[in-house]
């Protein structure tokens, strides 16, 4: 359309056409670069960004035509969430409670291809976070749905138009840190490209990618990639990535999980480059891993990610440090499994001291929580008559769980000596707690993990693989203020079969409190109802000395 100064307007034709389809523009921004304009259109609703893009995509050719080198882009504005509705019903005799194992069993783990079946926000809301405009480390233990998240994250901005790739490092974690970073960069550059792919006429940044992408083709057929070769990619890297967003009208998103998998002292370096490559662009680093197995940064020579200044934590641990929290977030969790499956309400399938023994049982970690369920859905079903999950169900599925995890010990390790010495320090916590003090929970001074590092680690891996819980990570000494401790807790799993033992004092959970009970006798339990009184009952727990498992046999 020309206007009445004789200029063709693209402004106008862009407006004309969407208002031709009855499609109401948001926003209409032009993008001015040395070789072309970008005019980027952003509509609401799902529908009218199907059809903005088909319109957006006939407009290219006419704008060119017109001697204007430029093209339209279109972006949605917001995003829709549906909802659906399940049918009922109830008891653990109903089939629906069958459908509800599956479920769990099938679903409790999520990946880039399969999302969790219904995400539930964490009390901190951690999801407005990690689809931030901000570089992020998110920690948690195995299980406590650090790639639940980021999946949901994706999902969140892939719907809002922006670019994205998803890097699993497990799969990397036999190349070296040049390769590695060639192969991440390499599907930086497809995703990129299919960004574009859409378009009858492609921009000039387009090119650029392609060059890109073909000199990583020739590096990754070589048997080995240099330092020096990764050094100069990474500022042309820098280059293109930026210029795509620009022109793309866009962010970009780099989702790195399991980052505990690639070689921990290679991790700053790796991090470092994707770092530079990013640096100054509207793209964001979203990476997760288990805390103690990384190492994002090094300060000599500097390398990585500085947390607090390049990127900010996340962390997903609720632990059972506040156990009513946790019950709150697992229930809502397990309810909206339950609802799929055609449960309406927990309480028709579960009795609440059950769901108590259950945020025990699982120590707080989601994925647990929900196995733990179907296994005591089962263990219901083998009882005759059973109506709903008891306690005893739970126990008797902690203990099937205990198997699971020594399995999972030896496929982390590679059936190396590590898990087996691992195995060797969980016996010799168990028989400190369970056969001298005859305590479920035991305390570790802060002095005693800086003196003995190494015996420490193994607590710490014990508590990844979930067979130790973390109950209290400061509690201060009752008669030297200055001297402090972590508490633990064995995992269910390994004292469920004690229970029958006089005199055992075991920590248990009840109407959101902490509660010590002695087991085989008529004493009344204490109750944690206020700070004082929990602090008091963690305070009992006997104190371990990691001097034990210094020389423990394998």
């Amino acid at each position: 359309m020309i206007n009445e100064r004789g200029i063709f307007n693209v402004e106008t034709i862009i407006r004309d056409a969407f208002d031709a389809a009855e499609i109401a523009i948001s926003s209409l921004e032009q993008r001015s670069f040395p070789d072309e304009i970008i005019y980027v259109v952003k509509v609401v609703g799902d529908d009218e960004f199907r059809r903005g893009s088909e319109i957006g995509n006939s407009l290219d050719l006419e704008i060119q035509n017109a001697g204007v080198k430029g093209f339209v882009t279109v972006r949605k504005a917001d995003a829709d969430e549906p909802k659906q509705e399940k049918p009922t019903a109830t008891g653990v005799g109903n089939p629906k409670a069958t459908d509800l194992i599956s479920l769990l069993n099938s679903r409790s783990r999520a990946s880039e291809l399969q999302p969790s079946l219904s995400y539930v926000p964490d009390t901190a809301f951690n999801i407005r976070t990690v689809s931030g405009n901000r570089h992020h480390l998110i920690f948690g233990r195995r299980g406590v749905g650090k790639t639940a998240l980021m999946v949901e994250a994706k999902r969140l901005v892939t719907e809002a138009g922006h670019a994205s790739v998803w890097i699993n490092l497990q799969t990397l974690r036999k190349e070296t840190v040049a390769r590695a970073y060639c192969v991440i960069l390499q599907r930086v550059c497809d995703s990129m490209q299919i960004h574009f792919g859409c378009k009858s006429l492609p921009p000039t940044v387009l090119s650029h990618i392609l060059e890109l992408n073909e000199q990583l083709d020739r590096a990754l057929l070589q048997d080995e990639v240099s330092d020096k070769l990764m050094g100069r990619l990474i500022p042309r890297a820098q280059r293109v990535i930026r210029r795509f967003v620009e022109t793309a009208a866009c962010q970009l998103f780099l989702f790195i999980d399991e980052l505990h998998y690639f070689n921990r002292t290679d991790q700053p370096a790796l991090l470092d480059a994707l770092h530079g490559s990013v640096r100054d662009c509207n793209a964001w680093l979203k990476i997760a891993g288990i805390r103690h197995l990384s190492r994002w940064f090094q300060p000599h020579p500097p390398l990585g990610l500085q947390t607090g200044h390049d990127a900010d934590h996340v962390d997903l641990d609720i632990t059972l440090e506040n156990p009513s929290k946790a019950k709150t977030f697992l229930e809502r969790i397990l309810a909206s499994y339950a609802r799929s499956a055609g449960i309406p309400s927990l309480s028709g399938l579960i009795i609440g001291n059950a769901l108590d023994r259950l945020v025990l049982a699982s120590g707080a970690v989601p994925r647990d929580y929900l196995v733990l369920c179907g296994g005591a859905i089962r263990q219901a079903q083998r009882r005759v008559k059973a109506r709903l999950i008891g306690v005893e169900d739970i126990n008797k599925a902690a203990g099937e769980a205990a198997k699971v995890k020594l399995t999972e010990l030896e496929d982390d390790t590679s059936g190396t000596t590590r898990a087996r010495d691992l195995v060797g320090k969980l016996n010799s916590v168990r028989a400190f707690c369970l056969e001298e003090k005859k305590f479920t929970f035991f305390r570790i001074e802060f002095a005693d993990k800086e003196t003995h590092p190494i015996e420490y680690s193994y607590i710490q891996d014990l508590m990844d693989l979930r067979l130790v819980h973390l109950i209290d990570a400061s509690l201060s000494d009752q008669h030297a203020a200055g001297n402090r401790s972590e508490v633990y807790m064995l995992d269910l799993s390994q004292f469920s079969g004690q229970r029958l033992k006089k005199n055992l004092k075991a920590l248990d959970f009840s109407n959101g409190h902490l509660v010590l009970k002695e087991t085989g006798t008529a004493a009344v339990a204490k109750v944690g109802a206020r700070p004082t009184d929990r602090i008091g009952i963690l305070r009992r727990g006997p104190v371990f000395q990691l001097s034990r498992l210094a020389d423990v046999p394998i």
